[in-house]
């Protein structure tokens, strides 16, 4: 099967520099105009099945793809954003201004020390590892292409653990709004195809 993993288009606290967590940020302007141009490019792939965040951003730019090809769109509470807690809402300088070293820390290490709200991305990474095999059980052995849409630092997570490689390089890796990241699982391994393009963007 093929999963399509997709970043929802941008918010408004995107561009503020905001941490947003499971706040329910709605997509901005030119994030809808974003998912339209994902949109469009999908006009020319093939998808089995959709699956989204439940969260607004992510479910929206969903539609865009979900609508056209008349699918349904499956809702996961196992791929919502982190939960930041407290840090919702807040810039990176808030943050430090207000959390001091806690935050220091996690930026270092988030695999270790916590963050508010869900904990550690340890913790994170195992409530998305049990979606994505709830959903690799639908269609395993199949040619199948299914578009996975939800967040950043989610999807990152949904990389590391579908290829079973190192977390520590949760901070070397970044995805763009409504970028596509698609990865192959054959019997044997997984196999990344495409990371973090966004060309429909031009």
């Amino acid at each position: 099967m093929r999963f399509i993993l997709i970043r929802h288009g941008e918010t408004d606290w995107n561009t503020e520099g905001r941490y947003q967590g499971q706040t329910d940020v709605p997509l901005s302007e030119r994030g809808k105009a974003q998912a339209a141009a994902l949109g469009k490019r999908f006009e020319s792939i093939p998808v089995d099945a959709v699956y989204s965040s439940p969260l607004q951003r992510a479910y929206d730019t969903a539609r865009a793809i979900a609508e056209p090809k008349g699918l349904q769109i499956h809702k996961v509470d196992g791929i919502k954003e982190l939960d930041f807690g407290e840090w919702d809402g807040l810039t990176k300088e808030m943050i430090e201004e207000k959390f001091g070293e806690a935050f220091s820390l996690y930026r270092i290490e988030p695999f270790h020390y916590p963050m508010a709200g869900e904990g550690t991305l340890n913790r994170a990474k195992l409530r998305v590892g049990a979606a994505l095999e709830d959903i690799k059980e639908e269609y395993r052995h199949t040619d199948k292409t299914v578009v996975v849409v939800a967040h950043g630092g989610i999807l990152k997570l949904a990389v590391f653990y579908l290829l079973d490689i190192s977390s520590r390089l949760y901070r070397c890796i970044e995805l763009d709004n409504t970028s596509l990241t698609v990865i192959d699982i054959e019997k044997d391994r997984s196999i990344l195809r495409t990371l973090n393009d966004a060309h429909h963007l031009d």
